[in-house]
């Protein structure tokens, strides 16, 4: 499904990533967890290239590229992967303008062409799936943070997506709406969506991870399933990071 090899990506003269070998199979979830500035956005948007990489190699399903310095990526090329991922953002990133329901309906109407009775029947199915079925005609402004990040899943799964992208989607909710849109991408789980998650809930990575990766400083520093990188860490710098996450919440 997903298979990278050697991925590297500076910004200037930042390397965010630092050489990364990742494969993430069909029907599996992926959370990426790491401190900050350690690269896991970076890698999670070159999945779907909003951030090109300098070089090394990405395959996702039928989409296939190869980077070095001089190479060019067509656009068609860069659309056909986008086509298969759906993202959602830690910023909700609603058109503001446009109904629950609009913005559902609009990535199937641009992109995939569909009728707007078609684009309406499927964005009506979602915003019940994700327990909005009475919001579909609310504005973004009059729905809370949860109730708008749950519409963004509805709409990454509207395009029927092989695989949907989580960056942080809870990090800018308020602790009691966390819990909502947390079981929402808990049902896409059990119902064998592909899912990469950057996330800082460690009790939902537990829950719902088939695998777990630590990043630090560019690197994938630990890997393997939750139980086996959240209770055994095999390095230094794993337990560390561990020891402080674990402080913070007892200082909560």
């Amino acid at each position: 499904m997903i298979e990278i090899r050697e991925l590297h990506k500076s910004f200037g003269s930042l390397e965010v990533l630092k050489g990364v070998d990742l494969t993430l199979e069909k029907g599996k979830v992926l959370v990426i967890i790491g401190p900050s500035g350690s690269g896991k956005t970076t890698l999670l948007r070159c999945l779907n290239l909003l951030e090109v990489p300098d070089k090394g190699s990405l395959r996702l399903g039928d989409n296939a590229f190869e980077f070095h310095e001089r190479a060019k990526i067509p656009q068609k090329n860069i659309i056909s992967l986008r086509q298969s991922t759906g993202m959602v953002f830690q910023s909700f990133n609603l058109f503001p303008h446009m109904t629950a329901l609009g913005n559902v309906m609009e990535g199937q109407i641009t992109v995939q062409k569909k009728s707007k009775d078609e684009a309406r029947k499927r964005a009506e199915a979602l915003l019940a799936k994700v327990g909005l079925a009475d919001k579909a005609n609310s504005y973004p402004h009059q729905l809370s943070g949860g109730q708008q990040q749950r519409v963004a899943i509805a709409r990454a799964m509207a395009v029927d997506p092989e695989v949907l992208l989580f960056d942080e989607p809870t990090s800018a909710l308020d602790p009691e709406l966390v819990g909502e849109v947390l079981k929402v991408m808990k049902q896409l789980a059990t119902e064998g969506m592909t899912m990469a998650i950057v996330t800082h809930e460690m009790k939902f990575a537990a829950d719902v991870a088939d695998r777990i990766i630590l990043m630090d400083a560019g690197r994938i520093i630990e890997q393997g399933p939750p139980r086996e990188v959240l209770n055994n860490p095999r390095t230094e710098r794993a337990i560390q990071f561990f020891n402080h996450l674990n402080g913070q919440k007892d200082a909560e």
